[in-house]
């Protein structure tokens, strides 16, 4: 008789056990990942443009930058360059210069947050702060811009030199930081 009221006590702690083993093996029990602020910022064109021929350099500058791994990517089967993922590795600034051959030089500038990991929290990684989606055109007829839309913004400085802006010279003095700064 005492075996028979054992095993449903021992049943229902091993089912407890397996229910709380299978909640605790996710790390994350609940569906607070689903409102984790975006922590990779995109550069690229969204046509599926291949900017291999046109984009001859990636330079990245400040502590937030990636420091390895970092490449310009496509689809895999019909362009080999069609974006940057860039994924801040620490609070702090990141410039993302890119060096073309049919249009001036530009340098987006990003800007990652502080992990919003603390206390529990299931997201991972720097958030942006600011714009994380930019455009950069087909064509060399105009800057790289923020989203979909043809939308300037501060966040990206198309660098002056005298081979793309002769002009150049007499308005910044002869230094090479870009107007208005």
């Amino acid at each position: 008789m005492k075996r028979s009221r054992l095993f449903p006590s021992l049943t229902a702690a091993a089912g407890l056990g397996i229910l709380l083993g299978a909640l605790g093996s996710h790390g994350c029990a609940s569906n607070c990942a689903a409102n984790c602020p975006n922590t990779t910022a995109f550069i690229g064109n969204t046509d599926n443009y291949e900017l291999g021929s046109i984009l001859t350099s990636i330079n990245l500058y400040g502590p937030a930058c990636p420091t390895y791994g970092f490449t310009c990517v496509g689809d895999e089967s019909t362009t080999a360059c069609t974006h940057l993922s860039i994924v801040g590795q620490a609070v702090g600034e990141c410039d993302v210069e890119l060096t073309f051959t049919d249009r001036p030089s530009e340098v987006v500038h990003l800007q990652f947050g502080a992990t919003q990991n603390s206390n529990g929290s299931c997201c991972k990684g720097y958030p942006v702060v600011g714009p994380s989606f930019f455009t950069i055109p087909d064509k060399p007829t105009g800057p790289i811009y923020v989203g979909d839309a043809d939308v300037p913004n501060d966040a990206v400085t198309v660098e002056v030199d005298a081979g793309h802006d002769a002009g150049a010279e007499k308005t910044d003095a002869g230094t090479d930081a870009p107007p208005g700064n």
